[in-house]
């Protein structure tokens, strides 16, 4: 539990999710905006935990179904609501509805990834709806497909189908404009290049709003803004509802994202190296901001969502004041463990240390005894490339004027190290092992020494063998804490109190 507790004038910012997505589009909203409001993502019928529940007939079923949900959910509290893409049409019905009723209004609406409604064709047929291809083909032009996805047919073809019903209900939602003004301020949020929104004026949401509005836009490119840079939606939400900036997210924070851009490297886009490991031979920006490559040049292979999670993750523990430093084992060219520096230098920090443990020569071979599918994966055959010096990941460090002494070296494979390594209480403890004897020997020597309300993140948590080995760990020393997701890779739990 956090120390942050919710209260009664604390306001609830219920998160719809865009056509085909669950409420974890909105998760990572939750830590960023933490200090400030309640986030409560919806989850539609159909979808996510309501996979058992009918889907909707109608855009209008969808909305009132919401508004049940926020004036259930809101029980008297200040509310505002956002929804992204077809979730902001239907977050807008949805305000309508509880206006009808006689509801205590929004704070705000925030529509975000969505043309206004005198842009949508109404009165569509479904047999002029879009086919499964057709839908398939438009997501692959958006980036729209999930990237744990991306490569099971059949998986793209049922979240296709799920777009695709979502789209009828669009094609056959007719607008009808409103006989008063909505009864709370809206602002739009516009992405610098989303195919969707391009060449529709935002401005023309005044008309269903019929009062004028603020048009925000959010520098990050894309449809699907709101998921691939939440940190910088939540920016703008945060000034929008004239909530103040998250603790280091003034100057610092800007120089921690363009300092993501520069690890990951997805400004000088350099290519992946092949590898049946890695996701395509040309330079992608959906995979490397997802983690899913082997970049030839960039420090880090984790993408950006997972290295928001590492900065979420430090936050916290900062704002709460758990005790301890921060340690990732396996490193491979430092780009996680200078970014978690970085985190630390941007807050002023001086009295936390950064453990840097790896063998700094790849993989080890498996030997008797080791857990069968170490043995399969065969990883170690990838050293010449995985295996990165101590002296390099020192100078990748000096690079990025973050090597001094907070930053400490544990050089050897983790049987050897860890049981002895001089770390006294953790904070933060980051596994990137990619095997079930490595992250079972990080858990069992450093688990023990991390705080209470501290943070635990497998990198790989969607390879069997890492997920086994976090099973049984767990299920030795009976942990119950919740995992959370992170990006259909990665994945989390914070210690409880």
């Amino acid at each position: 539990m956090s120390s942050v507790q919710m209260s009664s004038t604390m306001p609830v910012l219920f998160c719809v999710p865009h056509a085909g997505g669950t409420a974890s589009s909105f998760a990572a909203w939750r830590d960023l905006l933490h200090d400030c409001a309640e986030v409560r993502p919806i989850e539609l019928a159909g979808k996510g935990a309501r996979t058992r529940e009918r889907p909707y007939a109608s855009l209008h079923d969808a909305a009132t179904d919401v508004a049940d949900i926020v004036q259930e959910g809101a029980a008297g509290r200040p509310w505002a609501i956002i929804g992204h893409s077809l979730g902001a049409l239907i977050a807008y019905e949805a305000v309508r509805v509880l206006a009808d009723r006689g509801q205590p209004p929004a704070q705000r609406l925030v529509v975000s990834g969505c043309p206004a409604p005198r842009h949508r064709p109404g009165a569509r047929s479904n047999d002029e709806a879009q086919d499964e291809e057709e839908v398939t083909r438009l997501l692959q032009r958006l980036d729209g497909i999930p990237s744990e996805i991306s490569d099971d047919p059949e998986a793209v073809s049922y979240f296709a189908g799920l777009v695709r019903h979502d789209g009828r209900l669009l094609s056959e939602y007719t607008h009808v404009p409103p006989a008063a003004p909505l009864p709370c301020p809206v602002t739009v949020l516009v992405s610098t290049e989303d195919p969707i929104t391009s060449g529709k004026d935002p401005a023309d949401w005044e008309l269903a709003a019929a009062r004028p509005v603020r048009i925000r836009q959010v520098a990050e490119p894309g449809h699907f803004f709101p998921v691939s840079n939440p940190r910088q939606c939540a920016r703008v939400v945060r000034d929008e509802f004239g909530w103040p900036p998250a603790p280091g997210d003034t100057g610092s924070g800007l120089y921690l994202d363009l300092l993501k851009r520069t690890l990951t490297n997805v400004i000088y886009e350099d290519p992946p190296v092949p590898s049946e490991w890695s996701h395509g031979r040309a330079y992608d920006r959906v995979n490397r901001v997802a983690g899913l490559d082997w970049p030839s040049r960039a420090h880090t292979m984790v993408g950006m969502r997972r290295l928001d999670n590492v900065q979420a993750c430090i936050e916290r523990v900062l704002r709460d004041e758990v005790p301890g430093d921060l340690i990732e084992t396996g490193v491979w060219r430092g780009g996680t463990t200078i970014f978690m520096r970085a985190v630390l230098a941007a807050w002023g920090v001086r009295d936390r240390m950064v453990w840097v443990a790896d063998s700094f020569q790849g993989m080890p071979e498996p030997k008797p005894g080791s857990h069968r599918e170490d043995a399969r994966l065969n990883t170690h055959t990838f050293n010449d490339f995985i295996g990165v010096p101590l002296d390099t990941v020192k100078r990748n460090f000096t690079a990025y004027g973050l090597l001094d002494e907070q930053v400490r070296f544990l050089p050897g494979w983790f049987n050897d190290t860890l049981p002895a390594a001089p770390v006294e209480r953790l904070a933060v403890l980051r596994l990137d092992a990619d095997l079930y004897d490595s992250t079972m020997d990080a858990l069992t020597h450093l688990y023990p020494k991390l705080s209470p309300g501290g943070f635990v993140i497998i990198d790989d948590y969607f390879l069997a063998v890492c997920r086994d080995a976090v099973y049984d760990f767990r299920r030795r020393h009976g942990i119950d804490d919740e995992i959370r997701d992170i990006d259909g890779y990665g994945a989390f739990w914070r210690r409880g109190y």
